[in-house]
């Protein structure tokens, strides 16, 4: 009975690591090193929540920040460029900027790439009695010289505790899940860029 508890603590451990990662796929032509300034079109928001697509996209900003590989350009600064070269609304960015756009952006912004994305749940979820939250988002990040992807990471993670029988590692709020999702991500892009 002592090894079968050892063995099922071990087999929970496990499957919690194994969920938590994303998927990443990396274009093994791209050369790394001369992406040197990007910046990070805001993400489309898939969801029900209006504030989703702000709040994770500053977050991700803020997480590449953190990690100084890379020069981020400023917010506004790219948000007017978008505007100039994209005339209309765009409700998901990332499936509709074409590679010229995508060009034109790099130019007029300055960058050597873009990251684009979409939040595609936000949310609450119950799950037992309690709620824990879900965070799912898909980030590319784009050649502004070709308008190809070169990187690419998606990921889905729900909140709750890493080991149900024992209560601790939990993530509770949304804000924690964001921040954990975004960071996974920016650290998916740097560790491709080394």
């Amino acid at each position: 009975m002592h090894k079968t508890s050892h063995l099922l603590i071990v087999a929970l451990a496990l499957l919690g690591v194994s969920c938590a990662g994303g998927r990443t796929y990396v274009n093994p032509e791209a050369d790394f090193g001369f992406y040197s300034s990007v910046g990070v079109i805001p993400f489309a928001n898939l969801t029900s929540d209006r504030n989703a697509s702000d709040k994770v996209t500053s977050t991700f900003v803020t997480e590449l920040l953190l990690l100084n590989t890379v020069s981020v350009a400023n917010m506004g600064d790219l948000d007017k460029t978008l505007r100039e070269v994209v005339k209309q609304d765009m409700a998901n960015v990332m499936e509709e900027l074409t590679s010229e756009q995508v060009k034109a952006i790099g130019e007029l912004a300055g960058v050597e790439g873009v990251f684009i994305g979409a939040v595609k749940d936000f949310a609450m979820t119950r799950s037992g009695q309690s709620e824990f939250p879900l965070v799912a988002v898909i980030v590319r990040f784009v050649d502004c010289q070709t308008g190809r992807v070169v990187w690419s990471y998606e990921t889905s993670q729900k909140g709750g505790p890493k080991f149900p029988v024992f209560s601790f590692g939990e993530t509770h709020t949304l804000g924690e899940m964001t921040s954990k999702v975004c960071r996974d991500a920016a650290r998916s892009f740097a560790n491709a860029a080394r």
